[in-house]
């Protein structure tokens, strides 16, 4: 896979079954500031749906927050479907979510894994 020259575009969600999107956002905002072209697809989102924009437009980054450990295994259902589909040498995966940790990214055959937390 190529690197990413400069900012890329970002594919980005909650997984199915996950409606918390504050990280999510945070994140999406962040990206935008640093010029990133994101496209978010907001909470809750199916595998399905995931795979079709992938295949639809080729991003270079496809981001899955999960923030339940219930729906953690959705991240890994995401990258088994764009393997599947013979995708996943076309984009990076990154994960996320409270739950989530960098052996978990690896376990499931993330290219990363990202954390945020808000200091209050």
């Amino acid at each position: 896979m190529k690197p990413i020259e400069g900012p890329g575009k970002v594919l980005i969600c909650t997984v199915k079954d996950d409606i918390h999107d504050i990280g999510k956002n945070i994140v999406v905002a962040l990206l935008r500031v640093e010029g990133y072209e994101v496209f978010d697809l907001g909470k809750d989102v199916s595998t399905k749906e995931i795979l079709g924009k992938v295949a639809a437009w080729f991003r270079d980054i496809v981001g899955l927050s999960a923030l339940l450990t219930t729906t953690m295994p959705r991240q890994r259902e995401v990258i088994t479907a764009i393997m599947k589909a013979g995708l996943r040498e076309k984009v990076k995966v990154m994960i996320g979510g409270a739950p989530t940790t960098d052996e978990w990214a690896e376990e499931i055959g993330a290219d990363g894994w990202a954390l945020m937390w808000c200091l209050q």
